[in-house]
């Protein structure tokens, strides 16, 4: 279907999914903390197969000059999970179409928008949830939400077709009876993920457990100087490590993530579908889809906190 605007340019369905893309883009950005914090990297199958490092090259060392030099390479297994499929359909009724057709698309331009926008609103909070979710159970397939940092973070069990028991790089450190949370304990989950590797850390909680984290630490914060000022000004730092508070985190949950070891594989990022839906009514629908899971290599260097209180 194509409609004529007022000069000679012509807008395409290809023409919507080029204007609109960037509100999609916008709106991930804007109403999502974990999505738009996260690293991308785009796999070639919806049954995305990968490989993790387990263990070191065994080969590795100080070598005399008579010592035979024995191939070696490091300890890798091969992971597998199924990618997740979301959809929104997004409709306008003919008769905008038809307004348009006569009129110029200016008003089925700014009806687009409008159906766009709240579209994109409801899609983005139903993702950023399902990523944040506490719940333990991994999907296996389309239909299912993706898999959520509750459900990947786990002790013990199977992962991507191994076992946790096997491999303890595939174990996370969880804790779920925390109750008071002092700020030496975060230090110690910290230090304990380091000597596990870890590096690169994001704290991911409730707004709630924020504030905790707050009145701790503004109890200790010093004045210096004759200004005074009241509360929090920035970003929340702990130790360096950024703080981000969200509302779709479970009440009392906190996860402490090692950046460098998770990603969301993305086999089609999020866009605006132009194959021609069947039609059942007076309507033009387009579709906004995309094809994702989110991955951990290894969950030794994260953590999963839950029942903080205080």
């Amino acid at each position: 279907m194509t409609y004529e605007m007022k000069g000679t340019l012509l807008h395409t369905d290809t023409g919507i999914a080029e204007k609109y893309s960037p509100i999609i883009s916008e709106h991930f950005n804007n109403d999502t903390t974990f999505y738009a914090r996260t690293r991308k990297e785009k796999v070639d199958s919806i049954d995305y197969r990968f490989v993790a490092r387990v263990a070191r090259n065994a080969m590795v060392g100080p070598k005399k000059s008579t010592d035979d030099l024995i191939g070696g390479s490091s300890g890798r297994i091969n992971l597998y999970t199924h990618l997740r499929q979301y959809a929104g359909a997004v409709s306008i009724e003919d008769a905008r179409a038809l307004e348009a057709e006569r009129n110029g698309i200016g008003p089925l331009a700014n009806a687009w928008a409008s159906e766009m926008n709240d579209t994109m609103k409801d899609l983005s909070k139903d993702l950023n949830k399902a990523f944040l979710d506490s719940g333990t159970t991994l999907g296996s397939e389309f239909g299912d939400a993706v898999d959520s940092l509750g459900a990947i973070l786990q002790a013990s069990g199977n992962i991507y077709g191994q076992s946790r028991s096997t491999y303890p790089s595939l174990a996370a450190n969880v804790d779920l009876a925390v109750g008071d949370l002092a700020l030496t304990n975060i230090r110690t989950y910290i230090t304990t993920l380091k000597t596990n590797g870890g590096k690169n850390f994001v704290i991911y909680t409730t707004p709630t457990i924020v504030t905790y984290i707050r009145n701790k630490m503004e109890a200790d914060k010093m004045y210096i100087g004759t200004s005074s000022q009241a509360g929090f000004v920035g970003a929340l730092l702990f130790d360096g490590i950024p703080i981000i508070e969200d509302a779709d985190i479970d009440d009392g949950y906190m996860f402490i993530l090692d950046q460098d070891e998770y990603f969301i594989a993305e086999f089609l990022p999020f866009t605006i579908g132009t194959k021609e839906l069947g039609k059942t009514n007076l309507t033009d629908t387009k579709f906004i889809w995309g094809i994702l899971n989110l991955v951990f290599r290894r969950m030794n260097t994260s953590y999963k906190l839950g029942g903080i209180t205080s």
